[in-house]
């Protein structure tokens, strides 16, 4: 019941920041504002690390990974991406 708890309450918090990034366009936690350079991807990639947190429990474990990696892509992506109005000068 404890782990439901804190899954439950991990996903809720990562699907509001998510969402509140998605919806702002920018990133909802301080300390990592500078590091992510596209907070649209980002978010996205939160809110799929919420869902497969949510769903652990109901999904067959192979969807649930996928969904997870996917994620997790999206997030490491948002930050190796450049930011979205940074030129390099020649």
């Amino acid at each position: 019941m404890f782990f439901l708890i804190v899954s439950m309450v991990m996903a809720l918090t990562l699907g509001a920041v998510g969402m509140v990034t998605l919806v702002s366009g920018r990133v909802a936690v301080p300390w990592l504002r500078n590091s992510v350079g596209r907070p649209g991807v980002w978010g996205a990639g939160v809110m799929l690390l919420a869902a497969a947190i949510a769903a652990a429990r109901v999904m067959p474990f192979g969807a649930n990974m996928s969904v997870m990696l996917g994620g997790v892509v999206l997030v490491g992506l948002s930050q190796i991406l450049g930011h979205q109005g940074a030129r390099q000068a020649k």
